[in-house]
């Protein structure tokens, strides 16, 4: 991995900036996978499609922002690690913040898989470390999510996987499973078999798909 100059962004609200992580180059090699879509690269970070302004403290979506990169030779270092990842709080407030705008259906569907994302972040990957299981208003809003998700999703072949673990999720194993018997794609067979033996178990669970480059049984 090759840090670039700091992507400085102004904020499409006041103009305020903040400096952001750049590459020159990446891999994904020790990289971890879930069967939510999580991707967790130590070589390739991705920064954050959606970004909160550190100044007038609003939510914009990245690609609003004006972007430039720094001439400051040591902006290199210092936005090192800087993605502007959001917690689900944070995401919660961005989309109540949003609900006045009027956003793409693409921009919508980013900002729902970021909440679904988020929730199995705080409350459902590593269910050991939760201090406070979700309260009935936050399950209720995962679901909400879920069924946005649903609703906007692409119907073609590409997105098959990705309808079904939706499914999975809420607890339509049946549903879930249907929707898998017509994926044929041979090189996604060992997703399937992974995703048809959570269902069969009845688990709603996100799980690993590929941990620190290796693929889980």
């Amino acid at each position: 991995m090759i840090p670039g100059p700091a992507n400085v962004l102004s904020c499409p609200f006041c103009g305020g900036e903040k400096e952001v992580m750049s590459l020159v180059s990446g891999n994904t090699f020790g990289g971890t996978v879930w069967s939510d879509t999580r991707r967790e690269y130590p070589m390739l970070p991705e920064v954050s499609p959606i970004q909160q302004c550190p100044h007038c403290k609003k939510y914009y979506f990245i690609e609003q922002a004006k972007r430039e990169y720094s001439k400051d030779p040591e902006s290199e270092m210092r936005s090192f690690g800087e993605l502007g990842n959001l917690s689900y709080p944070e995401l919660k407030e961005a989309k109540t913040q949003m609900e006045s705008l009027s956003l793409t259906k693409m921009q919508r569907w980013i900002l729902n898989h970021q909440l679904f994302m988020a929730y199995n972040d705080a409350f459902r990957r590593h269910p050991e470390t939760v201090a406070f299981p979700p309260s009935e208003e936050d399950e209720a809003y995962y679901q909400q999510v879920i069924e946005e998700l649903l609703d906007g999703i692409d119907q073609s072949a590409d997105y098959e996987l990705f309808h079904a673990e939706l499914l999975r999720e809420t607890g339509r194993f049946e549903e879930a499973k249907e929707i898998l018997s017509h994926h044929t794609n041979e090189d996604d067979k060992w997703v399937v078999d992974a995703m048809l033996r959570h269902i069969n178990d009845k688990d709603p669970a996100p799980f690993l798909l590929i941990e620190k480059g290796e693929v889980r049984d």
